[in-house]
C-alpha cells in the first residue's frame, strides 16, 4: 500500500469532519500534528504524546482514522507493564477518499453525458 501523504490524511479528515457536522476547517491542523508525530512510521507510542495531541488521537480514533493497539509483558518484578501505541489506519484513509472519489465522479457524470453531444444538436437553426 503506498505511503499517506500530508494531502491525503488532511482530505480525509475534512471529509469525515463534514459527514460528522463538524468544521473541516480544522483538518490542516489536525493532520499536520498526526503527520509530524508519525514521520514516516505507521505506529507510535502513546506516552509521547501531550494530553492536547491524545485528544486529536482520540476524536480521529472516532472516525477509525487511528487506531488502537496494546501490548501486555510481564516485568521481572511480576508487575505487568502496558504498551498503548496508536496506529495510522492506511486502509480506512484510501478508502474514504475514493468514496470522495466516487461522489465526485458520479456528480460530473451527467454533465460529461452533455459533453459528448455535438454543438449541431444544440443549435437551432430557421428553417
Amino acid at each position: 500500500m503506498s505511503r499517506i501523504t500530508l494531502a491525503d490524511l488532511e482530505k480525509a479528515i475534512e471529509i469525515v469532519l463534514e459527514r460528522n457536522d463538524m468544521d473541516p476547517r480544522r483538518a490542516g491542523d489536525m493532520a499536520e500534528k498526526v503527520m509530524n508525530l508519525f514521520g514516516y512510521d505507521k505506529t507510535i507510542t502513546d506516552n509521547i504524546l501531550s494530553s492536547a495531541e491524545r485528544d486529536v488521537f482520540y476524536k480521529l480514533e472516532d472516525f477509525d482514522i487511528l487506531i488502537t493497539e496494546e501490548e501486555s509483558t510481564n516485568l521481572p518484578s511480576g508487575k505487568k507493564w502496558r504498551i498503548h501505541y496508536w496506529i495510522l489506519n492506511e486502509r480506512k484513509i484510501k478508502e474514504v477518499l475514493e468514496e470522495e472519489n466516487d461522489d465526485e465522479e458520479e456528480e460530473t457524470g451527467s454533465e460529461s453525458i452533455y459533453n459528448d453531444i455535438s454543438n449541431k444538436v444544440w443549435e437551432r437553426g430557421a428553417e
